[in-house]
Formats: structure tokens, sequence, C-alpha cells
């Protein structure tokens, strides 16, 4: 009797471990969920490929970074203009669209991130870890973050095209209902 405890006690531990894939704070759902309407609903960039009817997509998630959310006190006031990662300033207008509370749940969302791959798949898309020499595109995803009442959520999306040429930023959408979103803004947006 003891080592059925013991073992049902092993397997319910495992379970309830292994329930979420990217985070404890985010249903893997609503991640995957967002990022198939993102993935069928926006539009792709215009080099690429007509002829794949997928998006490709690498297999390692795009990482958040620290610099995202809090600038270091070591940096001047040039280094900080110049440096573009961080989400929260004054130029952004982001406070307009995240307030403290879910700016801290966004951040409390970045420090939980369990993994590091895209395990689930996705409808119109293809996840890849090969290199085409002839067609290198493809598309980086972040772990989509959202805003605390999830009404907001915000993703790093680049798209690399071969040598010096590239996309990428961070979307900002809201919810408009359960399945669709709309773009409010993009920060930091760049093109090589």
């Amino acid at each position: 009797m003891r080592r059925l405890i013991i073992l049902l006690t092993i397997c319910l531990g495992t379970l309830v471990g292994h329930s979420q894939t990217y985070s404890n704070i985010i249903p893997d759902s609503e991640i995957v969920s967002f990022l198939t309407w993102e993935i069928k609903s926006t539009d792709g960039y215009s080099e690429e490929s007509f002829l794949s009817p997928k998006r490709k997509i690498f297999y390692r998630i795009s990482d958040w970074d620290t610099l995202n959310f809090i600038k270091p006190d070591t940096l001047n006031d040039y280094e900080f203009l110049a440096n573009l990662f961080f989400l929260y300033q004054d130029r952004n207008k982001l406070d307009t669209i995240f307030n403290q509370e879910d700016r801290d749940f966004i951040f409390q969302q970045f420090t939980d991130i369990k993994d590091t791959l895209w395990q689930h798949k996705f409808p119109k898309a293809i996840i890849t870890d090969k290199k085409n020499k002839k067609r290198p595109s493809r598309y980086y995803y972040s772990l989509p973050l959202f805003s605390k009442d999830k009404k907001h959520v915000i993703i790093k999306r680049e798209y690399y095209c071969g040598s010096l040429c590239a996309h990428g930023g961070y979307f900002i959408y809201k919810r408009l209902d359960d399945k669709t979103w709309k773009l409010v803004t993009v920060v930091n947006r760049w093109v090589s």
C-alpha cells in the first residue's frame, strides 16, 4: 500500500509539473492560440517566397532580455538613447497601453519562461532548424507576454531573409474577441 501511494504521488507530481510547456502563469493554450492567429493573420514580408504556403519558424524561441524591462543605472544618457532594447521609455508611449501592474505581470512572465524550444505545431507554419542556402528566410518569435487582463499582448518578431535582409520589432496587439487581435503599434521596428 505504501509503495502504491509513493507511486501515485510521483505520477501526479509529474503530471502537474509538466502540464505547462512554456510558462506556469499563462496556459499553453493561450500562447498557442495567439501565435496561431498571428501566423495566419499577419501579412508576410515582400521578400518572402510566394511558392511556400507555410511560414518557416526557427525552432528556438527568440529570447527576451532583462534590458527589455530594466534600464541599468550604469548606462549614461547617450548609451540609453542609442540602445533600442528598452521597451518602457517616454518616446515609446507604452505607458498608455501597459500600466505598472501590467508591466510587473509581463516581467513576471519573462522571469517564468520555462522552455527555449517550440513544442507545438502551428497551422500554416513549419518549425525548422535547417538553413536553406538558396532561401535562408525564416521567422523568429518570442513567447507572447500578456497584460494582466489579457487584453493586450506584446511579442518580439523577426524575419531573416539573407545577408543584409531582415525585419523586426516588438508588436503590440489588442484583443478584439476570443480569437481575434488587432495590431496597436510596433515598438523599436528595424529593417536591415
